[in-house]
Parts: structure tokens; sequence; C-alpha cells
């Protein structure tokens, strides 16, 4: 079964026999702190999400960012000295917040949707480690040119164009260069016909 058949499926069966709470977030609302001890998981059906960093000097930095069907939960982010959160990063959040100790257990209703959805969310959580993987990746360039044209090449369409949606500055912060450092290079690359940018979109032609 393909992943997006997968998600579809997942969608379907998440309340049949799961104690699922529906929320909606608005743009830059905090939707939750992951250093909590909460057994929750957290699925996004629409919008966008940004999970953040404040260090103990309280420098604030995006950690990921997160886009429909993309799950998170705090059980992820267990032993963290740094406070992270996770934020809205679109205009309207939908997020569905799962009891973790409902889908491990045996389903009292011995329904055929129970494990339906634990099969599902282990793809997901396969999903989500394959994404965590291609940061690994990206971090261990050697330079910022390599570094921003892999975060570009991971998220361009079919079509190699990548929407901007968060800022140059967070861009920054995610592939862990200094800002003017990024968008000296971003200039250079679009001099050199490498890319194109047209106020929040990227033409990658590489």
């Amino acid at each position: 079964m393909q992943v997006n058949e997968r998600i579809l499926q997942f969608k379907n069966n998440l309340s049949n026999c799961v104690n699922v709470k529906n929320k909606t977030y608005y743009n830059n609302e905090l939707i939750a702190n992951l250093n909590t001890n909460k057994k929750q998981i957290y699925y996004i059906n629409h919008g966008k999400a940004l999970i953040m960093k404040n260090d103990i000097d309280g420098n604030k930095k995006m950690l990921r960012d997160l886009k429909e069907n993309d799950i998170f939960s705090p059980l992820f982010y267990k032993n963290f000295e740094d406070e992270i959160y996770i934020i809205s990063n679109s205009n309207i959040t939908e997020i569905a917040i799962i009891d973790y100790s409902k889908i491990i257990k045996d389903c009292s209703l011995n329904c055929p949707f129970h494990n339906k959805l634990v099969l599902s969310l282990y793809e997901l959580l396969i999903k989500d480690n394959r994404e965590q993987n291609e940061k690994i990746e990206m971090m261990s360039k050697r330079n910022v040119r390599e570094k921003i044209i892999v975060f570009l090449k991971q998220r361009t369409n079919e079509n190699n164009i990548f929407k901007v949606t968060t800022s140059y500055k967070a861009i920054a912060e995610y592939i862990n260069v200094d800002r003017s450092n990024f968008m000296r290079e971003l200039n250079k690359m679009e001099k050199e016909n490498l890319i194109k940018k047209e106020g929040r979109t990227i033409y990658l032609y590489i």
C-alpha cells in the first residue's frame, strides 16, 4: 500500500476506536510544549507548524517545519534540556490529539480498525524518521551553498519550485547558518543562474 493510501486510511480510522481531540490553532499560536511527560501524539490534519527550540541562553531556533499529514509528540523529545515547543505556521492549523496509551493497548471493541490504525501510525513514524534523516544529511554538508542546495532539493515540487512559508531568517536558523551569509549565498546563486527568487518563491535550476 502506498504511503498516501495509508495516510488516508489513518484519517478514516482515526476516530473509530481511539479517543481523539481535534483542535484549531491560528498563526503563531502555541500548540504544545514538547518537554512535558504527556503521552500524546499530534497529527496535522490541515495547515503547517514549526518545532522551535529555546536554549538556556534564550536563543530561539527552528528545528523543523511541519506540514499536513506530519506527526509529532513529546515522546520524541524526552530528556532535552532546552525548551522545545510547537507553534502554528498558517492562518489555521487543525490538529488531531491522540492518546498514545489508547493506541498501544488492545481494543476493547475488538474492531478491525485498531490494527490498521497501529500499522498506519507505524508507517507515519517511518516517514517522520526519513525526514529527520534528510535534515541530518543537510547538516552534514560542509558549506552554506551545499546546505542550501540540499534544503531546496528536499522541498521543491515536481516543477523545482519552493514556496517560502516562514522567513529567510527562519530557514537560515533551520540549516544552522548566519542569516547574512545565507542571503549572500542565495544572491550569488541567483547571479550564477542556479536559482531565481521572485518574492517568496524560489526556482531551482540545478
